[in-house]
């Protein structure tokens, strides 16, 4: 191994034996590693990255097998080492910090136990040391040390993956390996995750290895990069030039496709095909059958990894045309040769024009869901605990879906995009509030006109998979609606079928009519969702995340298509996802959601460009660009979205604005929170006893020996550190022994119009 080089990995294959044949997931993969190095490996789903890093740990499945290659690791040989000195190494050594983080976490098992019983496995600490570290983990991912005490049901979904982190951190691994640490997470607890990973991989001088499909994360977060594809390194190099200079056609193809915040006027375009069949692996370059300049020298023979510049390597036998293909990959029909090739259509010439109509479509008024909540069985028990809760999902909101328009939802999960749009196809009945579809009332349908409204509104979930019936054939899928509505009878009914498919750009139909939905890839099963949300001829569409869960490659084919079907077939749609630049790509106008409200809503490009409300700033300053002209500042601190069964008192999102105002609607949970992070800080608490929230109020005890002018005293400075507006909403009393903390009640801020196409939710604008 190199002196400069923590991790080598030289030639690894790694096969998994099935019945069919071994499965050559990985074949002759070489990289490396160095010290306080973050090295990404990116590639599309089933290229071999995970299985790669899993080789390292030997955690591969019992019909993994690794047939040659070594990986050598600070001059021990990893694959050949003894089950007990591997044992020792893993955690200690190389820590790995897994994509689900409540899978991670023992549900039973109290987080501060889990962390010391990692620790105590492999080095000798006492109990409180061990605490004692664990709480200091816990406030450099910042997490309260107090949370210590928590179960994992007890903390979000973001604190459960900073509490992995510090799990991962706690004995000062040499490398840590991180499988799509935030695929799961929103955009804003994702940014804010990378941004102090990056920050305590610098500080502590580790080595990370950051596993994702997402270039932007990668843009962002990593100092080189791995491209894979189909088992095989593709492309390695420094991060910023791969992406801004890439030298293999696969490269190209990836950044073609990944939309951006600053060039959402520029189309994007889809790789076609589908990777290939490691059962069966193709001779010569895997790429060779997508690529728009394959030659037969690329079908027949393999292209080493050869260097193509400094520390840059590149597998393609063609490094000196390279300026070539990079104008022509930025050509659409260059990708569509591809595709006819493949029998497989590649959406193009979509408009890029925002033409609003004036005539609504839906129209949306007061709109409310709240969910009952039931105490459970132990709470029903105790006195005091009995009250239901309501979760306020969606909590008054108003809005219009124009005819031949995408509008796009925003926000966090817990926003309410979701339950709003299920509202909108009536898959749930609102609380209060009106949706009018043609001017009709929908809640008033019955019979016949329910039937049709089923009709005219449809819905593409998140996971084609799930919604896909396995027992029926894809002809089966997309020809069920167009019997439920008797929209055709014997031979017109395939006649619709096989429209709807190629409509949707699965050419010829022929071939994916008699295949199950297990026989089809990701994009191939969200085209057929598609399909089979079109055959009924709709009026709008409600999409949630429909592209989330594909890979990027394909996410372009998707997006360009509900443009497609805008311009050509005049369907609007509502967009659901947190996803700001394919949201900047695709939809005419953007409202953002914030716990069940919209606090900004006007069209896509100048709600991007002003970004009136503190919440769009936040958003946008979260989203990762995968454009390596740009940096971007880290997002360390900007809290969790709260709870929907409470919400906050006056502007749903002062507990998070860095410009609220002491009108904004300050309480004492607010309070409470400011003590927790002084305490993420490492501040001292001296004076501050134990508080109690009652109502907008909190009251607190003095510490021992502590007077109520102490505790006053050094309550304040802990508020202005928190907001100094917070210290000017307070009031402060001396009752009895106790110190208490008053503030007024406040309403939430209405929209108003800041233009005639513009509004905005918040006090700045009153």
């Amino acid at each position: 191994m190199s002196a400069d080089t923590i991790l080598n990995i030289n030639n690894l294959s790694i096969h998994y034996d099935t019945s069919a044949g071994p499965v050559q997931a990985v074949d002759q993969v070489s990289f490396h590693v160095r010290p306080g190095e973050a090295l990404g490996l990116v590639g599309e789903s089933g290229c071999g990255k995970t299985t790669a890093a899993k080789a390292m740990l030997r955690l591969l499945p019992p019909n993994g097998r690794t047939p040659t290659g070594d990986i050598d690791f600070m001059g021990r040989d990893l694959l050949n080492m003894d089950e007990e000195s591997m044992r020792r190494t893993r955690w200690k050594d190389i820590a790995w910090i897994s994509q689900a983080a409540m899978n991670a976490l023992d549900p039973v098992y109290r987080v501060g136990d889990q962390m010391l019983e990692a620790m105590q496995a492999h080095i000798t600490i006492s109990r409180e040391e061990g605490l004692n570290h664990a709480a200091d983990l816990f406030r450099a991912v910042g997490i309260d040390p107090d949370r210590l005490n928590a179960f994992p049901h007890e903390m979000s979904g973001g604190m459960k993956q900073r509490a992995v982190i510090a799990m991962a951190l706690a004995l000062n691994p040499k490398l840590i390996v991180a499988d799509e640490p935030t695929t799961a997470l929103d955009v804003v607890t994702q940014a804010q995750i990378l941004a102090r990973l990056s920050r305590l991989r610098k500080e502590r001088g580790l080595a990370l290895m950051f596993i994702t499909h997402d270039i932007s994360v990668v843009v962002q977060t990593c100092d080189r990069v791995v491209v894979m594809y189909g088992g095989h390194v593709m492309e390695t190099g420094p991060v910023r030039e791969v992406f801004a200079t890439p030298f293999h056609p696969y490269t190209m193809g990836l950044t073609n496709a990944f939309p951006t915040l600053e060039g959402a006027q520029r189309e994007l375009i889809s790789i076609p095909g589908t990777p290939p069949d490691l059962l069966n692996p193709p001779s010569g370059c895997r790429f060779a059958e997508r690529c728009p300049f394959a030659t037969d020298l690329c079908r027949s023979k393999t292209p080493a990894l050869q260097s193509v510049g400094d520390e840059r390597q590149a597998a393609c036998h063609y490094p000196d045309q390279v300026e070539d293909f990079r104008t022509r990959a930025a050509l659409n029909a260059t990708w569509q040769a591809v595709g006819d090739r493949l029998g497989e259509t590649v959406q193009a010439n979509v408009s890029l024009e925002k033409v609003l109509s004036d005539k609504p479509l839906v129209q949306v008024e007061g709109l409310k869901k709240h969910f009952g909540q039931e105490p459970g069985f132990l709470a029903s028990l105790m006195p005091g605990k009995r009250k239901a809760s309501t979760v306020h999902a969606v909590d008054g909101i108003d809005f219009e879906l124009f005819e031949g328009e995408i509008l796009g939802l925003a926000g966090e999960s817990g926003s309410g995009k979701t339950t709003t749009g299920e509202l909108l196809v009536r898959l749930q009945e609102p609380t209060e509030g009106v949706i009018r579809f043609d001017h009709q009332n929908i809640a008033e349908l019955d019979g016949p006109g329910m039937k049709a409204f089923r009709r005219a509104a449809q819905m593409m979930f998140q996971d084609p998979y799930q919604t896909l019936n396995p027992r029926f054939t894809i002809y089966d899928i997309v020809a069920e609606p167009v019997k439920i509505h008797r929209l055709a009878q014997k031979e017109a009914i395939g006649e619709r079928v096989v429209q709807a498919l190629e409509r949707a750009g699965l050419k010829p139909a022929s071939v994916y009519n008699d295949r199950f939905p297990h026989e089809l890839s990701g994009g191939q099963r969200q085209r057929v969702a598609i399909a089979r949300a079109i055959v009924t001829e709709p009026r709008f569409i409600v999409a949630d995340e429909p592209v989330s869960m594909l890979d990027v490659s394909i996410r372009a084919g998707v997006l360009n298509l509900m443009r497609y079907f805008r311009d050509q077939l005049g369907i609007s749609f509502v967009y659901v996802s947190h996803d700001l630049p394919t949201i900047a790509y695709v939809c005419d106008r953007t409202a953002i959601m914030y716990l069940g409200e919209i606090v900004e809503i006007g069209p896509t490009e100048k709600v991007v460009r002003e970004r009136k409300h503190p919440y769009t700033q936040l958003l946008l300053d979260a989203s990762p660009e995968p454009d390596p002209s740009i940096v971007k500042p880290p997002l360390e601190s900007a809290g969790e979205i709260p709870s929907a069964m409470e919400p906050p008192n006056g502007c749903n999102f002062h507990t998070r604005c860095t410009k609220a105002m002491a009108h904004c609607g300050w309480e004492g949970r607010d309070v409470m929170t400011a003590i927790s992070e002084w305490r993420i800080q490492d501040g001292q608490v001296n004076a501050v006893g134990a508080g109690t929230v009652e109502g907008l109020n909190v009251h607190f005890q003095p510490q021992a020996g502590k007077s109520l002018e102490e505790v006053e005293a050094e309550l304040k400075t802990i508020m202005v550190a928190r907001q100094p507006t917070l210290v000017e909403a307070a009031r402060f009393a001396h009752q009895g022994e106790a110190l208490w903390v008053h503030f007024a009640e406040a309403e939430s801020p209405s929209r108003k119009l800041i233009a005639s196409d513009h509004g905005v939710a918040c006090f700045l604008y009153e």
